[in-house]
């Protein structure tokens, strides 16, 4: 039996925030192609802050922890894409919290089928 205790991390994962962009608005809507704008990568920690099941459907929402050097760069209605233990993370922001000791805490909402 092991019974060294275990090393605990501060930010064991890493995740990605990113905006949907609707292309180049010069082109007409229906030609339009949307794409991925990368807002951030960074260190962090996912824990699920609740969860609710209806139909054939999984609504979850994750409070996601992570440093940041005074610029919040993320903002509600951004998107996440993470991974917490093999798990796979994706979701819209609903809420950000900065807070004045360097970490920055933000809300995720997921919707996912059962």
């Amino acid at each position: 039996m092991n019974t060294m205790p275990k090393q605990i991390q501060e930010y064991p994962f890493t995740g990605s925030f990113y905006r949907q962009t609707d292309g180049d608005v010069s082109v007409p809507l229906n030609e339009r192609e949307s794409s991925e704008e990368l807002v951030l990568t960074t260190v962090c920690d996912i824990q699920e802050a609740s969860h609710s099941m209806s139909r054939d459907f999984i609504e979850a929402s994750y409070a996601v922890y992570f440093p940041f050097d005074g610029i919040v760069l993320v903002r509600r209605s951004d998107l996440f894409r993470g991974e917490m233990y093999g798990m796979d993370i994706i979701g819209t922001v609903i809420g950000v919290f900065p807070s004045q000791l360097g970490g920055c805490k933000v809300y995720i909402k997921s919707l996912e089928e059962e």
